[in-house]
């Protein structure tokens, strides 16, 4: 039997405590554990990666373990295969990373022996539990594309790196006039600009043409009113808050921004929030807040509130003015994002922003902008500015949309562009909430319950006060077997401002159905009462099962039927969409058959859930 020793933890400096050796035999048997939990068996293909990554590093072929041969030996690609094309690799090896924690947060907690694969290589190591990793020799890693902007290194570092790159960029014929390059000594930072387009985070957002908002110092009104500390911590509490929200570029305190923004090319939204606080007799304070529309020098909205209080529940009072301006102004319908879509549109919409701001009104249906073109804007987007990461997160979601809107049949190709895009999105934009919301109701609609699960958990601590993102999450929530979990989280964001769409109302009524709650029912029938689609008429049918109407449940079915191209088949595949958890799409199927859907209810309701 082989050893693979597991070298000193590096903590201690290299001491002669040398951590337990892991035999080939353990390694074997937690392979065996992984591959049988629920995680895995449930994933062929990233049992197949896995597996086949350990047994060539037990074979001691680990140095044949690169992106192409995991390609063509363990995930069926023919030898014609291109891993420069085709990012299936890099996708599935995130995926597996992805659910190898989970499977050590959970089922495998107790198990002796880690298996692992580092990022930045596709070899696995191996550890005895509470010990440090093997490392992966520098021969056998495999360099991956960089998406992300990583940790500051050495300056010497990063000048060796621009060499390499205007090698890089010389060896494909990109013209030596059209490339410039910038390092700033300070940050560690690089700037590389191809045709005049610099990647860095700041000029990504100026030429995306971001809105920009500013939160100015608190006034303070009377000799009564708070201390200057006090409206300090409130702008800060306020700022953090604010730069949680997707697509707005929130200035740090101090930072220059003038109304060039508003003339540059593409003109930017500039948005400015200031408040005058005026002390009262009982002690408090009432806040006046306003946030004014720098380019045009309009007050586009105000509110008076009562500002936080002072004692036990300073705290909690500063989190509710937060939580009742975020709202007003941050929410996906609210007035600074609404009104900055609208601008892009009308004066920028060839410009990032622009794009971004099409494309969410055809998603939400607030115009009838041909879908084409807005996929064809997304693509030029994803295209030209890949380093900015809601792109490819958008990108996502409209590839989503487009298979709600057609067959709702995810193929494998659909399958693997969707979630390239929603992950690329997550890699390069880490801290947002809309990229691990889509990257959920990717892993959602193919099937990886654990995935989505995790991403829209994410999404919610990333950003709490983003209640469409929660009314999103509770519809997941929902397709995934947590009824009630999904019912409150929507009914919960819907009390805070979340916008109501048509799914969320199909949702509730399919959560009513599961848990058989006639009040619940009777709640949702009026809504989807009003809409058309046949997401929420098979809503309708279940809800008016609970509420014990037979008749009209079967109007209802018989209409679906007749009406919707391709009959019982397109309904199947409607419910599989909306409920991938089997057993709840099952025992919708079987519900609506008793009100007439013909034939048996599909045996093969795949693996998802």
């Amino acid at each position: 039997m082989s050893l693979i020793d597991v070298p000193p933890d590096a903590a201690t400096g290299g001491a002669c405590d040398t951590a337990p050796a892991v035999g080939e035999e353990d390694i074997r048997a937690a392979l065996a554990r992984i591959l049988a939990s629920e995680e895995f068996a449930s994933s062929p293909r990233l049992a197949d990666f896995l597996r086949y990554v350990v047994e060539t590093t037990l074979a001691g072929r680990a140095d044949e373990i690169k992106g192409y041969t995991i390609a063509v030996e363990a995930l069926g690609r023919p030898p014609s295969f291109d891993p420069q094309s085709d990012p299936i690799v890099r996708v599935e090896a995130t995926r597996l990373r992805r659910a190898l924690e989970r499977y050590y947060g959970s089922s495998g907690a107790a198990s002796g022996v880690e298996i692992s694969v580092p990022k930045g290589s596709y070899v696995p190591a191996f550890r005895v539990r509470g010990g440090p990793p093997e490392p992966v020799p520098a021969a056998e890693a495999e360099t991956p594309v960089p998406v992300a902007a990583g940790p500051a290194r050495p300056f010497r570092r990063q000048r060796w790196l621009v060499a390499a790159a205007l090698v890089a960029l010389f060896g494909v014929g990109i013209v030596a006039s059209r490339v410039q390059v910038g390092i700033e000594n300070e940050s560690n930072a690089i700037t590389v600009t191809l045709g005049g387009r610099a990647s860095s985070a700041a000029l990504l957002a100026d030429r995306m043409g971001l809105p920009v908002l500013n939160v100015e110092p608190f006034e303070v009104a009377g000799a009564t009113g708070p201390t200057g500390d006090d409206l300090h911590t409130l702008e800060v509490r306020l700022r953090d808050a604010f730069s949680r929200f997707d697509f707005v570029e929130v200035m740090s305190p101090g930072a220059a921004y003038v109304a060039r923004e508003c003339r540059g090319t593409p003109p930017r939204s500039v948005f400015s929030l200031s408040g005058l606080a005026e002390g009262r007799a009982d002690g408090g304070y009432t806040l006046l807040a306003r946030l004014s529309d720098t380019c045009s020098g309009n007050i586009v909205w105000s509110r008076e509130l009562d500002g936080p209080r002072k004692g036990a529940d300073r705290a909690g009072s500063e989190q509710r003015v937060v939580r009742e301006i975020a709202i007003s102004l941050m929410e996906s319908y609210a007035t600074l994002p609404a009104r900055a879509r609208a601008q892009a549109r009308l004066d920028a919409p060839d410009s990032g922003f622009g794009c971004i701001a099409q494309a969410f009104a055809v998603q939400n249906r607030e115009t009838a902008a041909f879908p084409g073109d807005v996929r064809a804007c997304i693509e030029r987007l994803a295209a030209r500015d890949n380093g900015y990461g809601l792109v490819h997160s958008m990108k996502a979601a409209m590839l989503l949309e487009d298979l709600r809107a057609s067959s709702r049949v995810v193929s494998p190709e659909a399958r693997s562009e969707m979630l390239k895009e929603a992950q690329l999105g997550i890699d390069m934009a880490p801290a947002s909430a809309f990229a691990a919301k889509v990257l959920a109701e990717v892993d959602f609609h193919i099937g990886d319950r654990d995935g989505a699960l995790a991403a829209a958990e994410r999404a919610m601590a990333l950003n709490p006060l983003d209640y469409d993102v929660v009314a999103t999450v509770g519809t997941l929530f929902i397709g995934l077997g947590r009824a009630e979990q999904g019912e409150a989280l929507i009914n919960f964001a819907r009390d805070n401002g979340a916008h109501r769409t048509d799914a969320q109302d199909v949702y509730l009524g399919i959560a009513a159905f599961l848990r058989d709650d006639a009040v619940a029912a009777s709640s949702a029938l009026p809504a989807l009462e009003v809409h058309r689609g046949p997401e929420a008429r098979i809503a309708s049918a279940l809800v008016l099962r609970v509420l014990g109407r037979p008749e009209d449940e079967r109007r209802v079915v018989d209409g679906l039927l007749r009406d919707l191209p391709g009959g019982r088949t397109a309904i199947e595949h409607t419910v599989r969409w909306l409920v991938p958890a089997r057993e709840n799409a099952q025992k919708v199927l079987g519900e609506l058959e008793s009100a007439g859907l013909t034939g048996s209810p599909h045996a093969d309701m795949s693996s998802r859930g």
